[in-house]
């Protein structure tokens, strides 16, 4: 069983490991039909990418989610290697997949229109997939390790306890050893009281004797 759940977490942990595929696709959002850039998110991640991808995407510009749209728009980002000039992002996340719309002003971020700029874009979405990978792993360190100080504090206990049991077996061993001495003192203590016993009848008898001649004269 404990082979199995190594295994397990093995195979796991490189999975986790594993890239982010970037596609490439026509996808509807608030501002119409347009080009756009989408990733699967990481399983377990999917309730925290949102809010991850407003930390992470700070460094470009400011990301506000439009509830209206359940979109996250950035306006006018500020990212070299895509455009020269400020960038309007829209990303949208559905189940376990994220799209981003990269709005250049005269057209949408797209492999056919702008290679280098899109490499840059998909470096970008790689980035924050791997970026939620680590994620996951701290995470399941922070549980791991949990784990593992619950395992050490229980293998204390059982440390303690052990000390404890083997003190107790010292000490009984110890009480065994006087109670034998004091067995054989009782004896001989037991051997000298009869003796007593046995002579203090006789005394009586003695004295009984005595009585009985003084009663006859």
């Amino acid at each position: 069983m404990k082979k199995i759940t190594l295994l397990t977490l093995m195979l796991t942990f490189l999975a986790t490991l594993a890239f982010a595929q970037v596609t490439e696709s026509q996808k509807f959002m608030s501002e119409g039909t347009f080009n756009c850039l989408t990733i699967e998110l990481p399983e377990g991640i999917e309730k925290s990418a949102p809010k991850e991808w407003m930390k992470f995407f700070k460094k470009y510009g400011n990301t506000k989610k439009n509830r209206k749209t359940d979109e996250y728009f950035t306006d006018d980002a500020k990212i070299l290697g895509i455009n020269d000039n400020s960038v309007d992002v829209y990303a949208k996340f559905e189940g376990n997949t994220m799209s981003v719309w990269f709005n250049l002003s005269e057209a949408y971020l797209s492999s056919a229109e702008h290679l280098d700029g899109y490499a840059m874009g998909e470096q970008i979405l790689m980035d924050f997939g791997l970026h939620l990978k680590v994620l996951l792993v701290e995470e399941e360190i922070k549980t791991e390790e949990k784990s593992l100080a619950k395992l050490e504090n229980d293998l204390i206990k059982l440390e303690k306890s052990k000390t404890t049991l083997e003190k107790n077996i010292e000490d009984w061993k110890a009480k065994i050893a006087q109670a034998e001495i004091d067995i054989e003192q009782t004896k001989k203590d037991q051997e000298t009281k009869i003796t007593e016993v046995e002579q203090q009848k006789s005394l009586l008898d003695l004295v009984k004797g005595r009585l009985a001649e003084l009663r006859k004269e």
